[in-house]
């Protein structure tokens, strides 16, 4: 687990348990949606180790394409301490939930960057630019809602947890993607330890947003859907730029049947009361496609 830099793999029984357990945490069939257990007990229920062993990853061969993608993984799990950040600014840690699952959630996303940057420091590709800016969007995030309006208002942990869940199925449908397409079993059966642990974010965040969102007055309702409508961008454009973000993940996203699984994003917020409707991945994938950007 985080800060070991020898093996990486559970021994003996732990890890058998660990490798038996339920592995479909895909977003279409998302295993820890069973009825009458609560959110974080199901979260804490399914936690496990992410499967991986540095020399075995040092000698994988990847696919190009999927080296380029996976460099943006690194930097958006790597991310998660920002977001975690930015919880506990609008004091959503005060909440019992958020406050178990966020210091795990930044573990668990941690471990996903050391493991797929020790993956790919092995590899001959060149990662892709990230966005020219000193203080890329997701860095300013916090500010784009007043601190001392927004603190501890409902809205603002609906929308957190909202955006969570749309971040995390999109990063489980291209890490779906990516371990079908790595060209070794090594990097898949660790892309496939990852999607377990994407899963069980997914289902917290889309438990917890739905819960609070069923009890919330209209008025929350509709800060927390005017929250989510200026602050969501797709995962990634926020530190790469749009462009950019195009050049590493269009091609992936650009394969129908990888888009149209991508614009099932919007039924994900469709599911948390008050949030439904807003298309917002279906409007920003319909947009006519920028120039690719300048070196």
């Amino acid at each position: 687990m985080p800060g070991s830099c020898t093996s990486h793999r559970p021994a003996g029984p732990a890890r058998d348990n660990f490798r038996t357990r339920r592995s479909r945490s895909t977003p279409d069939d998302c295993p820890y949606n069973d009825a009458g257990v609560q959110h974080l007990e199901r979260f804490e229920r399914d936690a496990g180790p992410i499967d991986w062993d540095p020399g075995e990853l040092a000698r994988c061969a990847l696919d190009a394409e999927v080296a380029t993608v996976l460099h943006v993984a690194v930097v958006l799990e790597e991310d998660t301490a920002i977001s975690s950040r930015q919880a506990r600014a609008f004091g959503l840690d005060h909440d019992a939930d958020l406050a178990s699952f966020l210091a795990t959630w930044e573990q668990e996303e941690a471990e996903h960057a050391r493991a797929l940057a020790h993956l790919l420091a092995h590899q001959p590709h060149v990662p892709p630019a990230l966005r020219p800016a000193l203080a890329p969007a997701r860095r300013r995030g916090v500010a784009r809602v007043p601190l001392s309006a927004a603190r501890r208002l409902p809205a603002t942990g609906v929308a957190f947890c909202a955006l969570g869940a749309a971040a995390e199925y999109v990063a489980l449908v291209v890490y779906t993607e990516l371990a079908k397409r790595s060209g070794s079993p090594t990097a898949e059966a660790l892309l496939r330890s990852i999607i377990r642990q994407e899963g069980r974010h997914l289902a917290f965040f889309k438990a917890a947003a739905g819960e609070r969102a069923a009890s919330m007055s209209d008025l929350q309702g509709r800060l927390a859907r005017h929250i989510v409508r200026t602050v969501w961008a797709p995962i990634g454009i926020p530190s790469l730029g749009e462009d950019h973000w195009r050049a590493a993940l269009g091609p992936l996203v650009d394969e129908p049947a990888v888009r149209a699984r991508v614009e099932r994003m919007d039924r994900v917020l469709d599911s948390i009361p008050h949030l439904g409707g807003m298309e917002l991945m279906a409007g920003f994938l319909s947009r006519s496609r920028p120039t690719a950007p300048s070196t």
